[in-house]
């Protein structure tokens, strides 16, 4: 949670069946952190009965109580909404703005010299993004814009980049999002934005392994304290013993 800090984050939520064929959903957090590398982290497992709307709610707020997260402060309310929302619509994936992000990602490539750049197309979402992005700041957005393609097609530490995590982590390197702070907003919404389940689908398979047929009968707490370290070694590496004892 230091690492996120107040940045902008989302929630990754998959749904499968152990070796006792109980259901469960894995829930994991997509987010910049402050060198501007994306990073995916694993944050627990959850039984449930089934997936409706009411016992997703549930589940999710159950994890994100037991890591001391304030509900409110990371708007689950509204994230229910979402949720509710996307439950009656599953053909649907993303909302109207979360599709605008998606087409705008292209533009914000930085190979051969940001050749893929249009100043209109990365405006668009932003217009959407009405919470985030107020009419003041969509103006001052496109100053910036101008501004910022210039600095980075004249800049020889940005002519290298190949994609949009190497420009997000480049950026904060050289302290250019102090800088163009509303465009690197538009790329930390961009990054966050999930587009795959690569984190979840990792912790069903380590599920597989900790979970097995002559151990299949783990409570969602013991489950949770094996997967998290199992999953999160990088994380772990960094504690000392001291402090686990």
């Amino acid at each position: 949670m230091k690492d996120i800090g107040n940045s902008y984050f989302s929630l990754i939520v998959d749904e499968s069946r152990d070796i006792s064929t109980k259901k469960q959903v894995d829930i994991a957090v997509r987010y910049v952190n402050k060198l501007g590398q994306v990073i995916e982290r694993f944050i627990g497992i959850k039984h449930v009965t089934s997936t409706n709307a009411v016992t997703l709610k549930v589940a999710i707020e159950d994890i994100l109580a037991k890591h001391s997260l304030s509900i409110q402060r990371y708007h689950v309310d509204s994230f229910y909404t979402v949720v509710d929302m996307q439950l009656q619509e599953l053909n649907n994936r993303f909302s109207e703005s979360s599709a605008e992000l998606l087409l705008c990602m292209p533009y914000l490539n930085p190979s051969d010299s940001f050749r893929a750049y249009v100043e209109k197309k990365l405006i668009c979402p932003a217009e959407s993004y009405q919470s985030d992005f107020s009419i003041i700041e969509v103006i001052a957005l496109k100053n910036q814009l101008a501004t910022y393609i210039i600095d980075m097609r004249t800049n020889e530490e940005f002519s290298y980049l190949r994609s949009i995590a190497d420009l997000a982590k480049q950026i904060v390197k050289f302290k250019k999002n102090d800088v163009y702070p509303l465009v690197y907003k538009l790329i930390t919404l961009s990054l966050t934005l999930l587009v795959a389940t690569t984190m979840v689908e990792r912790a069903f398979s380590a599920m597989k392994i900790i979970k097995h047929r002559l151990h299949s009968r783990m409570g969602d707490d013991w489950l949770n304290d094996c997967l998290v370290p199992y999953i999160e070694k990088d994380v772990f590496d960094l504690i000392l013993n001291e402090d686990v004892i």
